[in-house]
């Protein structure tokens, strides 16, 4: 069922680094940010919908604050997908069985319209930092690219990890010259795991 991309175990704790750029048109100023997030699953309960379901923290850590504490978010997995709740919405990050160029709708539980989740890479080794990694998938979350506008959400997932990479660009562009107006990037990428 390739569920081991999506893990769920007490007490496992996942470190990310974080590179952001914020693009602003009020001032024309770039911004960039880099900090650090955990997540640590921290219980195990029933959910309103009678689903076993996780309680994970994230924790935030900056080049002058340690860790505090920024949001709780609750992850599962029924018979057929994965999903994570987040931000007060809640998303379908996998499928089951997961196979190459299998698609699905990430959004089918929030209000945020459709996006076509698609496999694009499946049981691939991949090398992060000095962590080498058996086996991951990577998911085309939602793509849009015009003259205006780059919004593009890639994440990818390590089996027995869970997530290790996050991709946003979400961005408007000058018509005429092409240049970046507004807008942000980021790119969450593993760290450690335990």
């Amino acid at each position: 069922m390739n569920s081991g991309y999506f893990p769920l175990k007490l007490n496992s704790e996942v470190i990310y680094d974080v590179d952001s750029t914020v693009y602003s048109d009020f001032n024309n100023s770039t911004t960039n940010f880099t900090f650090q997030l955990k997540d640590i699953v921290t219980n195990k309960f029933t959910d309103i919908q009678g689903d076993e379901a996780y309680r994970i923290e994230r924790y935030k850590k900056t080049a002058t604050q340690d860790w505090f504490f920024q949001k709780v978010i609750t992850r599962k997995i029924t018979k057929n997908r994965a999903e994570e709740f987040i931000d007060n919405k809640r998303y379908v990050r996998l499928v089951f069985p997961t196979t190459l160029q299998a698609t699905w709708n990430g959004n089918l539980y929030n209000d945020l319209g459709e996006w076509r989740h698609e496999v694009k890479e499946l049981d691939v080794p991949l090398t992060i930092g000095g962590n080498q990694l058996d086996s991951t998938i990577s998911i085309n979350q939602y793509q849009e690219i015009n003259l205006i506008r780059e919004d593009i959400y890639d994440e990818t997932y390590a089996k027995n990890i869970g997530l290790v990479i996050k991709k946003v660009k979400a961005i408007d562009k000058n018509i005429s010259t092409g240049k970046i107006i507004r807008g942000f990037s980021y790119k969450m990428q593993l760290s450690s795991w335990k």
